[in-house]
């Protein structure tokens, strides 16, 4: 079973101390050199692990003065950045997938402009359902030109298609663009995630760009809005 990166372990653990009050608010973190003892790792790798809590608003880092807790997570929040996916999060273990379709076919001129081909180029068109500890999570859509992405195939959508894409085909995936929006269940939406159709959903349409800028992924992922929280945090510089 594939371990969460050692950095992903930093974050998670200190996340959850913050939750806890092990680290209260206004308080400052132990010094990078003890961390990196405790976790067993370097001081670059606690560093990474910080700096993604610090982008999410929940610890402020001053040159000189540490790192400070400035406020408690938000339970049960699902908040990834555009190079991590389910399985970084919550754990391997805790995820499973559906495959309902896979096909390589034609991409529709939408699909083409947004992923910046010719419409006479082909994608993958996948749809498959996540589940959490057994629970229905969402359905998701994605796209992906083959051009960019060779060699898919439906054993990486059952585990990681992120993890396919940095470990096996070496590329860096940099950015991503994210439209949210409500909408209701449809009878296919309705059929995976034991809901009532005509149920209020939270669709989220993302564009994945890789460090070129290149786009390798338009995907449209639909949750139940009960466990769905989005969270955004404003520093001022």
């Amino acid at each position: 079973m594939k371990k969460q990166p050692k950095y992903m372990e930093v974050y998670t653990d200190i996340k959850k101390k913050i939750a806890k009050g092990t680290y209260p608010i206004g308080e400052k973190l132990p010094p990078g050199d003890i961390l990196a003892k405790n976790y067993h790792t370097s001081k670059l790798t606690v560093k990474k692990g910080i700096d993604m809590l610090v982008s999410e608003g929940l610890l402020r880092t001053r040159s000189g003065y540490g790192t400070e807790v400035l406020r408690t997570p938000i339970d049960n929040s699902k908040v990834f950045g555009p190079n991590e996916g389910l399985f970084d999060l919550v754990g391997e273990e805790h995820v499973t997938s559906k495959i309902h379709t896979f096909s390589i076919e034609l991409p529709k001129n939408e699909v083409a402009t947004i992923l910046e081909i010719n419409p006479n180029e082909y994608v993958y068109n996948i749809i498959r359902s996540r589940f959490i500890d057994g629970d229905p999570y969402s359905i998701e859509q994605t796209f992906m030109p083959l051009s960019v992405i060779p060699g898919l195939e439906p054993k990486h959508l059952e585990r990681s298609v992120y993890g396919y894409i940095t470990d096996e085909l070496g590329l860096e995936i940099k950015s991503s663009h994210i439209w949210i929006k409500g909408d209701v269940a449809s009878t296919f939406d309705a059929e995976v995630l034991s809901i009532d159709p005509g149920s209020f959903m939270i669709e989220v349409d993302k564009v994945v760009s890789l460090s070129s800028g290149l786009p390798f992924e338009y995907s449209l992922s639909r949750h139940l809005y009960q466990d769905f929280i989005f969270e955004a945090v404003f520093v001022e510089k």
